[in-house]
């Protein structure tokens, strides 16, 4: 199982939100390229980086997504706000390595086939964002009234190659990987998952793998250092 560090952006900086509210933000770091160099020489193979501004639809971080993909030898797979074929195409052309569909999956999934087809199964993921269930877009603001196992299943047909699961109600919280949600998951659909959020313990990890996801993205607890991503990726190396 890949342990993913995440890295994300608002205003220029290093945040996290706790449950993907902005009002809740708590500043790591004044650059984030020093971060994403930080997971790089620590062994990253993978770091989810998202434009947190972008997903909200309040700015762009462009110049330092630019700067954090060519700054680390690790591959960078690019969230928040990737709703048209231009901006795909243009993340891509920077050198990501994958990026991640959230809110057009759900209203024109046709533009992810589009782009799975033109660049690859592998570089594209959609993210499953849920809230009590429901799926949650346009930066988690807004509720769908359809299942997130409903709308998991629809995304096989696009063509995307990875799924990125994460369940708002706990992310950021520390407070556990809600590890039933993701076992749903996991027996609905065929494609690799990545699950994200809660995840507070290296037992959490260890729990993950043991499902049988193909990544668990980790931030918060990195950052109020519970863990080191050396001790996370030793951690899951040995599990059945």
């Amino acid at each position: 199982m890949l342990v993913i560090p995440a890295v994300d952006v608002m205003q220029g900086k290093c945040v996290r939100l706790r449950q993907g509210s902005p009002s809740q933000r708590k500043i790591y770091d004044e650059a984030p390229v020093q971060i994403i160099k930080k997971f790089s020489d620590e062994g990253a193979e993978l770091i989810h980086l998202v434009d947190l501004d972008a997903a909200l639809g309040v700015g762009r971080n462009h110049e330092i997504i630019r700067r954090c993909i060519e700054s680390g030898i690790s591959k960078i797979q690019v969230a928040g706000g990737i709703r048209d074929m231009e901006k795909a195409e243009s993340i891509l052309k920077l050198g990501a390595y994958r990026i991640v569909f959230g809110t057009i999956a759900a209203r024109h999934p046709k533009l992810v086939s589009d782009i799975a087809r033109r660049y690859g199964a592998d570089r594209v993921a959609v993210a499953v964002d849920t809230r009590g269930g429901k799926v949650s877009i346009e930066g988690w603001t807004q509720q769908l009234d359809v299942d997130y196992l409903e709308f998991a299943g629809s995304i096989e047909s696009t063509g995307a190659g990875v799924l990125i699961f994460t369940q708002i109600d706990v992310d950021g919280t520390l407070k556990g990987c809600a590890a039933a949600g993701v076992a749903k998951l996991l027996g609905r659909v065929r494609i690799p998952v990545i699950a994200s959020g809660g995840i507070g313990e290296l037992s959490d990890l260890v729990a993950l793998s043991k499902l049988g996801v193909h990544g668990a993205i980790v931030g918060t607890a990195l950052y109020e250092r519970r863990f080191t991503l050396k001790d996370a990726m030793r951690a899951v190396v040995y599990v059945d």
